[in-house]
């Protein structure tokens, strides 16, 4: 777009603006079909089908419906609701999810790279639901999630993505905030 006010379709795929200036430097706003990105350097540009950002200091993914969403919604139930903020976290995340790991995978890898790969049925129901609901389960509770494992009901992976896309963790991630911000993220350069 360079200088000026500019409108940015990008269509489908996963597309980047970049931005001389930094994110404090510039007024990012929702509206009913995309983004308006506003600075002094650049002038006011409307984004449509624009999922990413470049700024001079950092990155923004606007995708909260798709791949960000997906990032940010697993990093609140496996490393809590506070991981959201972690850039580094979000840039992992999203480099997988954009070359088109699939969220059950990404959950996977997620979950075992906070226990450790082959973790028990336990460890992952008190992980999840901890993370999610804000405390310990009941004896009762844990019995239930941990049977649903242990039965092959659902995978390690699958009842990852089932805490991850519960009312309580969109919640405790504000995702319809983020919806309205964009996810900050640092790009995951390598795989």
């Amino acid at each position: 777009g360079r200088a000026g006010n500019d409108g940015l379709d990008g269509g489908p795929g996963i597309d980047l603006a970049a931005y001389a200036a930094s994110r404090a430097d510039a007024v990012l706003a929702a509206t009913a079909t995309g983004f308006t990105v506003g600075s002094d350097l650049e002038g006011t540009d409307t984004l449509v089908n624009v999922e990413r950002l470049q700024f001079a200091d950092i990155s923004v993914a606007l995708d909260l419906s798709g791949n960000a969403g997906i990032v940010a919604k697993i990093l609140g139930a496996v490393f809590g609701p506070g991981a959201v903020s972690n850039k580094e976290y979000a840039g992992i995340g999203l480099y997988f999810t954009d070359v088109g790991m699939t969220y059950e995978n990404l959950m996977k890898l997620a979950i075992d790279t906070a226990l450790g790969a082959g973790a028990g049925p336990q460890a992952v129901v008190e992980l999840l639901f901890g993370n999610v609901v804000g405390r310990a389960p009941t004896d009762a509770e844990r019995s239930l999630f941990v049977d649903l494992l242990t039965s092959n009901s659902y995978t390690v992976a699958g009842l990852g993505v089932l805490a991850a896309d519960t009312d309580i963790n969109v919640a405790n991630i504000n995702l319809v905030g983020l919806a309205q911000k964009g996810l900050d993220y640092v790009p995951f350069v390598g795989g």
